[in-house]
């Protein structure tokens, strides 16, 4: 049900694509190809639907996987002693120390985001 609530941004942006496309493709149909205008409207305005409508339904999709990113990243934060009780590890600092691998400077927040656990 998540995915059917952004039709209307997919629409909307397809609508918008298939106009700039349709634009571009009538005005320069002539000097790139052999199309007529109205020909180049139509091909571009197409490509331009589909890409529009396809580029709105993938921004949404990636926006809701950084958002249940965000989500995991707090619930491991909170009950990051329990985790660790659990498993052995501490979810934050092992995350940090592989952030801070990967060469961005995270090293330092370590000391603030790792509590103790007494």
């Amino acid at each position: 049900m998540a995915y059917a609530s952004g039709v209307q941004l997919s629409g909307l942006a397809g609508i918008v694509g298939a106009a700039v496309g349709g634009y571009i493709g009538f005005t320069q149909a002539a000097d790139v190809s052999n199309l007529t205008p109205i020909s180049g409207a139509l091909i571009l305005g197409g490509v331009g639907l589909v890409a529009g409508s396809a580029g709105a339904f993938l921004l949404k999709s990636l926006m809701q996987f950084a958002i249940y990113i965000v989500l995991v990243a707090v619930l491991a934060y909170v009950f990051q002693h329990q985790i660790e009780s659990l498993t052995g590890i501490n979810p934050v600092a092992a995350t940090l120390n592989f952030l801070g691998d990967l060469g961005l400077p995270v090293k330092s927040a370590t000391k603030t985001l790792v509590t103790d656990p007494s």
